[in-house]
């Protein structure tokens, strides 16, 4: 089964496993064709991070999230180049990444692996109403750097929908890896080409930071924690999946099954989890090398009981205030449409096969269109993932030499324990086949991931509580309303305004509104609560690929 957020994408992983592939090589081939049909949203030149489960139950995270070259320093940088040009970007991950787990665990050639890839970018992609929206929002990204508007732009504007859009630079460069092997793009013709145009621009990564980075990146035990019988593990700092964590063992005390699905009680409960667990992570997680991350005391059960009972004391002062208002009589707060934000640039895929063998990564560029930078011909845009650190002396996340971003990502697989909740009961008789038709013998029952920047931690929980706690389907789970707080790289915390999708029933909003909630309504179907995909695991050997309608998501099985 493969899940990404494009169809031709998804159906280069089963181009793979067709051809007697694993999952491994699956997933590599369309997270490297995900970059040609979604080049605002990740790159070759871009970062990721993934998890992944061997047949024997075995979980792993890989970091590729990038480093900052050894000449960052906090005093080089402005507040625009951080985020915009050939100083934004950090020595880039994603191919490192991917050759790590080819290499290691992969079954077929580099060359089939990239084949798909090479074709899409060389035949060209048709432009769909979806890519043409995002590359129009950040056209001003590109069209200040010649390279970058030349690949992507004709005659300065976006290419329209249904036109089509070639990138023989980016095909070009493929083949060149194909045939030399992935460490030309760190030490080879490709990792000088990059070295050389950024120190021409004025960038900081060198030669010398390129071909060190692939011998950093480290396999790493995942972080776990239990809820409602399963075992969930994600990757550890600079990631700050561990809020994913949090936030479910925070609802783990409530019976959140008993609420009304999206209801205003159950809305209530589930913000405020997320929003303390957000605040956790926000004070405490970056890069374990430079700052001491308290994972065991986030997870502890000490902190665990003390945020539990900071939500009850939450949930019931605003229960109490609309309380007090429907008695006074006062007319709930307005609640606004949501005004347009920039979209970060991140996309998320999720590959499996019958030995077990499964594997998800989650892959950007950081802003749309990544730094606007692209290096001459090659096709290869880069990352701007500086953006995510700060200037300010002394911050965990303050830009330093050889540093790793803290990032959002959070990748999640779920292990089916023997305990846990009883399949329900359906006044329908529908068969959900969710969780609790999966696995529950102590393999793998889901995997589950999603972009969205720092709503991703606050959409995958949603993701999960659907999956276990109402039993929905994976493609259910990922399809039904969701919210997030508004939050985002430089905004005050904690967050105050809660944005929900406008398919949440009118008079839940009121409720929450009436309860003191700042409420700003967002379109039916919106981005910016994430774009998920996911794979369920039955107890029958069956998967189940859900994928995310907010995007081109696609999911298919072989």
């Amino acid at each position: 089964m493969v899940a990404s957020a494009n169809p031709l994408a998804t159906q280069a992983g089963i181009r793979m496993l067709s051809a007697g592939g694993n999952a491994v090589d699956a997933a590599v081939a369309t997270a490297v064709a995900i970059t040609v049909v979604e080049p605002y949203f990740s790159a070759i030149g871009g970062i990721g991070i993934a998890v992944l489960t061997l047949p024997g139950g075995e979980t792993r995270t890989l970091n590729f999230l990038g480093r900052s070259p050894k000449a960052a320093r906090p005093e080089l940088f402005t507040e625009q180049t951080q985020d915009l040009g050939p100083m934004a970007p950090m020595v880039p991950g994603n191919v490192a990444g991917w050759a790590r787990l080819h290499g290691e665990f992969g079954s077929l050639t580099l060359s089939q692996v990239l084949e798909p890839a090479i074709e899409l970018a060389e035949r060209g992609i048709p432009v769909t109403v979806f890519d043409y929206e995002r590359t129009l929002q950040a056209v001003d990204r590109i069209t200040p750097y010649p390279d970058a508007a030349r690949t992507y732009l004709h005659d300065g504007r976006p290419y329209g929908v249904g036109e089509t859009l070639r990138q023989p630079g980016l095909a070009a460069t493929l083949r060149t890896i194909a045939s030399e092997g992935w460490p030309t793009f760190y030490e080879g013709r490709i990792g000088r080409a990059i070295a050389e145009y950024l120190g021409e621009h004025g960038g900081l990564i060198t030669e010398e930071d390129l071909r060190v980075y692939p011998a950093s990146l480290k396999w790493e035990a995942p972080v776990t924690a239990g809820y409602r019988g399963y075992e969930l593990r994600t990757t550890p700092p600079p990631s700050s999946a561990v809020q994913v964590l949090q936030t479910l063992r925070i609802l783990e005390a409530f019976d959140v099954a008993a609420m009304e699905h999206h209801g205003a009680d159950y809305l209530s409960l589930v913000a405020e989890a997320i929003r303390l667990a957000r605040m956790d992570a926000a004070t405490h997680v970056a890069d374990p090398a430079f700052v001491d991350v308290p994972l065991g005391w986030m997870l502890s059960d000490e902190r665990i009981r003390e945020l539990r009972a900071e939500v009850t004391k939450r949930v019931d002062a605003a229960q109490a205030k609309a309380a007090q208002k429907a008695e006074r009589r006062k007319v709930a707060a307005e609640i606004r449409r949501a005004g347009r934000a920039p979209e970060r640039s991140t996309t998320h895929l999720s590959a499996a096969d019958g030995s077990g063998l499964a594997v998800n990564i989650t892959q950007t560029l950081g802003s749309g269109y990544g730094s606007g930078v692209v290096i001459g011909d090659t096709g290869i845009a880069m990352n701007n993932g500086h953006h995510w650190c700060t200037l300010i002396p002394g911050d965990p996340k303050e830009i330093a030499p050889d540093k790793r971003r803290e990032s959002p990502s959070s990748p999640v697989h779920g292990f089916g324990l023997n305990e846990g909740p009883a399949a329900p009961t359906h006044s329908f008789g529908i068969d959900p086949l969710g969780p609790a038709h999966a696995a529950r013998d102590g393999r793998l029952a889901f995997m589950i991931g999603t972009p969205g920047s720092y709503g991703i931690p606050q959409t995958t929980a949603q993701m999960i509580i659907n999956l276990i706690d109402f039993q929905r389907n994976i493609q259910d789970a990922i399809a039904a309303p969701r919210f997030r707080w508004k939050d985002d790289v430089g905004d005050p915390l904690p967050p105050k305004v809660l944005m929900v999708e406008g398919r949440f029933a009118p008079p839940t909003l009121k409720a929450l509104a009436a309860r003191g909630y700042k409420i700003e309504r967002l379109e039916d179907w919106s981005m910016k609560v994430g774009g998920g995909q996911g794979i369920v695991f039955r107890e029958d050997g069956w998967m189940m690929g859900g994928a995310d309608p907010r995007r081109n998501g696609y999911a298919m099985g072989w």
